[in-house]
This record gives structure tokens, C-alpha cells and sequence, in this order.
């Protein structure tokens, strides 16, 4: 009768979450859920905590009821119960009050409690995320898990982990934060603690630290298990294929400089030609005739040739296709990238090697050392390695069905605590770039003289500083963040929300900082002051590449039922109306005809069919990610297969010398050197020695192991000019040469332990050459900023022999 009555509640559980499922099957929602079926869960949470304390008003007893009450859950299962969700969010609720003065409204406990349920969760900006997602990871703590909160930079990371100590502290559990400047002891200590704070990069490349370490005590990181991700859509979607990599000290391999200055020579649309959407530029029949007088002992089209083409390619891009100022800046004497979906300089990112040093050398500057790829991490196997993952941002029910089908995640929309009143305007979309930009002006100025803030957001460096000029001109006074003051970003923009205030900034994507009206602190004449005005007008200068980077700038306007407004001004020279011909849509070239005096286009639908565009172009986008994931996967297992052999040997002091007798033994020209070795140092000496040398065999048999899988990359797309499928035949060259590595590895670690010195009765371990690099370095690369440079070269290539 029991089994029947729990298989009763089991199957009436499960109901919503089918009803769900088959709601999204007949709306084509794969990956939505309803978020609402735990909305009696959030209310009977608040009326608990309410309860609480009523029942307990004296200063300190709710908060110690509550930490009673909290005993219960250490150690429960892993599902959390209907029931406890109610315990636990009504005990955070009183536990947030009395810690932080802060009261969570019913949607953050509804958030809440979704999140705990595994599902990532949609919330406006304003309406209280970070508390959020520290509910979250308090829950998990409590019950003795190990959570990593995961940020988009340093500064989040620690703000984040400050702020909330104090609810930490009253929940019973520690928490800390790990950013770029925390040295290696403080960084051990921190990943002890039950919550860490930390970006995403910088987990990553303590994990990459981590698995070149010689000594299991050098280690920083303890096991992954639960993980919080900020700006999920962000770092799961758009970041998900950045390959985060170690390098240590090699011989660089510069570009050569006639090759630079070659580039520099050739003429647009003669020798030549840029693509519709800009992503892509090769060399017309004029330009390879003037490579060939310029190289005339180079056969082109030949092996030998594939170097001086690829370097001519490569330049070509970096000389025509990335602009300073909009894909990049140059500060300090170094180019650093700005990234396109935040507007900022992505710290620690750069090129692959051949790029980097094509931009150096245009812009004249001191080359990076470019050094040997260690190891590499995905950004999305860094997160999938998590026994559990959920998250929050202000844009995930429009990816839901990525997010499902790469993540096995759900997404859902909690609704505002307060109903959003923003007006946002109708698209404007202009002739041409000025007629817009005299448009943005027009409108700010306008805003202006009555008082009302105003944020203008631009795509990159270059057009907020002509704005700043444009208003500068018009007599307006202008506050501008961009890539090149970054570092004071959130005082900024805490202030944009100003009577009067502009403020001019390039994209900002979920920086965690609010926009509040009348400017911070908060002040309740001074946002009245400017809510009478119509609250803050958010203008985008062009759409973005995604429809989730206007709805996060839109998002800064409106925040808690707040009035504000937006608008997009775009013109048919904007990238997203330029990338229509590649789509087949052939809208920029008709428009003339249809616009007024001011070269406002008056054509009916002209804005959904940049809708269309810019959802073509994110797909793109999409699909360039799945493929990068498809020649990365094989390479992922891969690494499986050598760290376990690594960690064996690491953690096992014997595992080495066995390996290597082992070796020995099968090798029937054995020279006995390792019993020669035994009885002259010990085994304890000799086992140290098989241990140091087989993990520096191993490291070094898989950093040439990247190197090659990383030309055979660069090559694989001219297998398409014998009709053969690229991503197969590069997985069967990586499969062939990975064939026998661990045998290799201990083949060459037998021979280095055979011919090592002894001296004072030890091994000499530098004489061999069996030394760690004194330098490593961390960073991000930025692969094909504009498609594979080896596509083009196919193309031209296929359309030369008229295939």
C-alpha cells in the first residue's frame, strides 16, 4: 500500500514536468519550462519565513530558529523535496534580513527554487540575480557540497563573494573568492572553502596549472562538484569554444616582414576582395599574379607553397579585416582584443600565433612571445566537468534549445517583481551610417534639455569616441566607457541613471552593476526627480550580431517597474543589414527609393527582415561553435586517456619504475641499465627519478602532439579538393597519431632514465634535460575571428579548378 500510495505522489510530481515537455513539443519551445509550477513552494517559503519571524521578534532569535531549523538538511539527498525547498528558502529569507538588511521578493525564491531543481532561470536586470545565485549556492553548501560560483571577471568574482559573506557566515558556511592576483598559497586555501567565487577563465587556468603539476601537494583544486554560473547564456553559449591555454618558453617564429609590407601594397577590389559580410577577404586573379612576380620560385598551389600562402592570408586579414579601435586597441604597446559581445578588452585573450603576430607587425609593436602550447581547456568542458550545473541570466529562454541540446539544461522566465513599463520604441533604420548618427544626436540632445538621462550604447572603441566628439560638438557633456577605462566601469555606470546625465559605452553585457534613477546611492527625491522625466532612454547604435545583446542594453532602462525607454537607430550599412546579401535577402541595394528627406527608410517590414538577418547571423555563429566542438571532442577524450595515465603516475610513487621495468622487460635488446640504476641508488631514489622523467615525457609528447594536431587543422580543408569530409579526415589523423603515444612516452622515458648521470648517488635530472620551464603563461585564444583562413584558400582554390 505504501509503494503504491509513493508511486502515486511520484507519478503526480512528475505530471507538470511532462505537461511541460509536451507544451514545448506543440509550441516549438524545445527547452522552456514553465517556471510557475513552483510558485506555491516560493509562497508557502515567504509565509514560513513570515512565521518565523512574527513568532521570534526578539533581535537574533529568528536568525538562530533558522539556523536550527537549516541542521536538517546536511547530508540530505541529492533532489530536493518540495518540502525542503520551503524549509530552506524560508530559513535564507530570515537569514539575508538579518545578515544583509535585504528581503527577497517572492520571484527571487521562485528562482530560487527552479534553480535548485536544475533549471536555468531568466531574470531582468534589476531584479536581484546575484542574490539569487547566492541563495543558490548557500543551499548547496549547506547540505555539504563544494560549490563554484562562476562570474565574468575579477571583479564580480570578489564584490560578489564580500557582499555575501555576511549570510554565508550566518548559514554556516565559508566562502571565498579567486581572481588573477591571488598567489598560489591564498588560491590553495581558497578552493577549500564550501563557496568559491571565481571567473570562469581563471578556474580554467588553474585547472591547466593543475594538470602540469609534478608534486600532488602543488595542486590548488579540490574535486568539482556543484556550479552556479552568472551570465549563464554568456559563458555557456558565447564563450563555450574559447580554447583557454598554458604555454611555456619556445623559439618564436615571427612573421616575416616582407610579407607584412607585401600586404600593405595591395589595392581593394583590385588585387582583393571583401565579402558581403565582412568576414572573409581573398586574393583576386590580379593579387596572385603579383604574389607569383613577387615569389616567382614559389610554386603556390604545391606543399611548399601552402606556408607563404597561409602567412600572405594571414597578414590579409589582420591588415584589411581587423580594425584598430573596433576588433582591437593597442595600450601599453600591446594589441588587446575588445571583445564583441561585452564591448571590453578581453583580458589575457589573443590570436592564435600567426594572427597575433600579423597585427603586431601592422601596427608596428614588440612581438608577444608566442611560445608552445602546453595544454588546452574548452570552456565548455570546464563546465561540463560539474556533477551539477544551473544558472541565471537576463537573456537564457532565447537560447533554451542550445541549452537543452548541448547541456541537457531547461530554461525558464521568472517574471518581474514589479511589471516592466519601459516603452520601447520603434526601430528607426536609416540610409546611411551618418544620417543615423545625426539621428542619435538629434534624439540625445532632445532627451537632454529636458533632464532625462540618457545611455548610448555603441559596438565598439572607435564609434563611442565619435559620439563623444559628435555631442562634445552639440555642446553635451558625456561620460564614455569603453575598452580603454574599463577599470572604472561600475563607477561609471552607477552614475548613467544621473539627472542629466549622458553616458556613452560600448556593449555591456550582464556587468552586474545596476543603473538606479537619480544615481547612486540611492536617493528617493532624486529618482522621483528623474522618473518624472521618463527615466533613463537607452539608445543602441545598431543591432548586435545577437538579439540577446540588444535585449540585455534595452534591459538597463526599466529596471523594478521603474519608467525608462529604448530604441534602436540602424542604417543599411550596419553589419546586420550588409550580412543580407549573404543571406539571400538583398535588401541594402533597394532602399534609396524608399526613404524621406532625412534618410529615414520608410519601407514597411524593413525591420523584420534585419530580424531574419540577425537571426541567420547568430545562427552562423552557432553553427562555427558546434564544428569547433566536433574537431575538439576527439582531442578531449584524448587527454582523458593521458591525465589518467599522468594522475596514476603522480599519485602512486611506484607506478613509474613499474612502468618503465615493464618496458623494459618487453624490449628484447634491454640493456639491464634499470637493475644497474637499482643497485646503485636504491629503488626510492631510482622510483623518484622514473617519476620525474615519465610525467616530463608525457607533457612534452602531448604539447608535440598539439602542435601537430594543430597544423594538421590548419591543412585539413584542402581534403575538400579531393571531395573528401574535412572533420572525418581530421579525426582519423588524430586518431593515427595518437596511436602508441603512451607506449612512446614510456619508450622515451626508458631511454632518458638509461642514459641519466649519477652524481653523490643521484640522478642528475638537468643534466638530461629534464627540466620544468621557469615561465608559463595563461590566455585565451580567439580562434578565426573571421571563418578558417584554410576555407578561403579552399574556396578560391575549388572555384580556380572549377569545382
Amino acid at each position: 500500500m505504501n509503494n503504491e500510495t509513493s508511486a502515486k505522489q511520484r507519478a503526480a510530481k512528475s505530471r507538470p514536468l511532462l505537461g511541460n515537455k509536451f507544451k514545448n513539443w506543440l509550441m516549438n519551445t524545445p527547452g522552456v519550462v514553465e517556471t510557475a509550477v513552483l510558485g506555491t513552494v516560493a509562497s508557502r517559503a515567504a509565509a514560513q519565513a513570515a512565521t518565523l519571524q512574527q513568532t521570534h521578534a526578539a533581535p537574533g532569535q529568528a536568525a538562530a530558529a533558522a539556523q536550527q531549523k537549516l541542521a536538517s538538511l546536511r547530508g540530505a539527498a541529492a533532489v530536493w523535496s518540495d518540502a525542503e525547498l520551503e524549509n530552506y528558502l524560508s530559513c535564507a529569507v530570515v537569514l539575508l534580513e538579518e545578515a544583509l538588511g535585504m528581503t527577497l521578493f517572492d520571484t527571487q525564491l521562485l528562482a530560487a527554487a527552479n534553480m535548485l531543481r536544475g533549471t536555468v532561470v531568466e531574470m531582468d536586470t534589476g531584479e536581484g540575480k546575484t542574490l539569487v545565485g547566492a541563495v543558490v549556492a548557500g543551499a548547496h553548501a549547506a547540505r555539504g557540497r563544494r560549490v563554484h560560483v562562476l562570474t565574468v571577471n575579477d571583479y564580480l568574482a570578489q564584490r560578489d563573494a564580500h557582499w555575501m559573506h555576511p549570510f554565508y557566515e550566518l548559514l554556516g558556511v565559508s566562502a571565498e573568492a579567486v581572481t588573477s592576483a591571488t598567489d598560489a598559497a591564498d588560491r590553495r586555501s581558497a578552493y577549500l572553502a564550501d563557496i568559491v567565487y571565481v571567473s570562469v577563465n581563471e578556474l580554467g587556468f588553474d585547472v591547466l596549472r593543475d594538470r602540469g603539476c609534478t608534486e600532488p601537494e602543488e595542486a590548488v583544486l579540490q574535486p568539482f562538484d556543484a556550479c552556479v554560473v552568472d551570465e549563464i547564456d554568456s559563458v555557456l553559449v558565447d564563450e563555450a569554444t574559447v580554447p583557454l591555454v598554458l604555454a611555456g618558453r619556445a623559439r618564436s617564429e615571427l612573421q616575416s616582414v616582407d610579407v607584412a609590407s607585401f600586404v600593405k601594397e595591395l589595392r581593394p577590389a583590385a588585387d582583393y576582395t571583401v565579402d558581403a559580410n565582412k568576414r572573409n577577404v581573398s586574393l583576386t586573379d590580379a593579387g596572385l599574379a603579383r604574389v607569383e612576380a613577387r615569389w616567382p620560385d614559389v610554386e603556390l598551389y604545391s606543399a611548399a607553397g601552402t606556408p607563404l600562402f597561409s602567412s600572405i592570408n594571414v597578414a590579409l586579414h589582420a591588415q584589411v579585416l581587423l580594425q584598430r579601435d573596433v576588433d582591437y586597441i593597442v595600450r601599453d604597446g600591446k594589441a588587446e582584443i575588445v571583445s564583441d559581445s561585452r564591448g571590453r578588452v578581453a583580458h589575457l585573450q589573443r590570436w592564435p600565433d600567426g594572427l597575433q603576430a600579423a597585427v603586431e607587425t601592422k601596427e608596428g609593436l614588440h612581438h608577444t612571445e608566442q611560445g608552445e602550447v602546453l595544454d588546452q581547456l574548452l570552456v565548455r568542458d570546464l563546465v561540463k566537468s560539474f556533477g551539477s550545473v544551473t544558472g541565471m541570466s537576463g537573456t537564457a529562454v532565447a537560447v533554451a534549445d542550445y541549452l537543452r541540446t548541448h547541456y541537457e539544461l531547461d530554461a525558464g522566465r521568472i517574471p518581474p517583481h514589479k511589471q516592466c513599463i519601459r516603452q520601447d520604441r520603434a526601430e528607426q533604420v536609416h540610409s546611411t551610417g551618418a544620417q543615423r548618427d545625426a539621428a542619435v544626436i538629434a534624439a540625445a540632445i532632445t532627451a537632454h534639455a529636458t533632464g532625462q538621462p540618457v545611455l548610448i550604447g555603441t559596438h565598439d572603441v572607435a564609434a563611442s569616441e565619435r559620439f563623444t566628439a559628435l555631442l562634445a560638438d552639440a555642446g553635451i557633456d558625456c561620460q564614455v566607457l569603453n575598452a580603454r577605462n574599463d577599470s572604472v566601469e561600475a563607477d561609471i555606470i552607477a552614475q548613467a541613471g544621473r539627472r542629466g546625465a549622458v553616458t556613452v559605452s560600448t556593449q555591456m553585457a550582464g556587468r552586474g552593476t545596476d543603473i538606479l534613477l537619480g544615481g547612486s546611492p540611492a536617493n528617493a527625491e532624486a529618482h522621483g526627480d528623474v522618473a518624472a522625466l521618463g527615466g533613463l532612454l537607452v539608445i543602441i547604435v545598431g543591432r548586435y550580431y545577437s538579439p540577446r545583446l540588444d535585449a540585455q542594453l534595452r534591459g538597463r532602462a526599466g529596471r523594478q517597474g521603474d519608467p525608462g525607454a529604448s530604441i534602436i537607430y540602424s542604417s543599411m550599412e550596419d553589419p546586420a543589414a550588409n550580412g543580407q546579401e549573404a543571406h539571400g535577402l538583398e535588401l541594402s541595394d533597394s532602399v534609396d527609393q524608399d526613404t524621406d528627406d532625412a534618410g529615414l527608410v520608410t519601407r514597411a517590414g524593413v525591420s523584420r527582415l534585419l530580424d531574419r538577418a540577425q537571426r541567420l547571423a547568430e545562427q552562423e555563429r552557432f553553427t562555427t561553435q558546434q564544428n569547433s566542438w566536433k574537431y575538439n571532442e576527439l582531442i578531449a577524450y584524448q587527454r582523458k586517456v593521458v591525465l589518467a595515465e599522468r594522475d596514476r603516475v603522480l599519485h602512486d610513487r611506484a607506478a613509474a619504475l613499474e612502468i618503465l621495468d615493464s618496458t623494459d622487460s618487453t624490449d628484447i635488446a634491454g640493456s639491464g641499465r634499470l637493475e644497474e640504476l637499482r643497485s646503485i641508488l636504491g629503488g626510492v631514489e631510482l622510483a623518484r627519478a622514473c617519476r620525474a622523467v615519465l610525467l616530463f615525457e608525457l607533457d612534452a609528447l602531448w604539447s608535440d602532439h598539439l602542435a601537430l594536431l594543430s597544423e594538421q587543422r590548419a591543412a585539413i580543408h584542402l581534403r575538400a579538393l579531393g571531395r573528401q569530409n574535412p572533420l572525418d579526415e581530421f579525426r582519423r589523423e588524430t586518431i593515427r597519431a595518437f596511436e602508441g603515444f603512451l607506449d612512446d612516452a614510456h619508450a622515451a622515458a626508458l631511454e632518458t632514465v638509461e642514459a641519466l648521470e649519477i652524481a653523490d648517488g643521484r640522478v642528475d635530472l638537468a643534466a638530461a634535460g629534464i627540466r620544468r620551464g621557469s615561465t608559463t603563461w595563461t590566455y585565451v585564444v580567439d580562434e578565426n575571428p573571421f571563418g578558417n583562413q584554410s576555407d578561403a584558400i579552399v574556396k578560391w582554390l575549388l572555384k580556380k579548378l572549377g569545382k
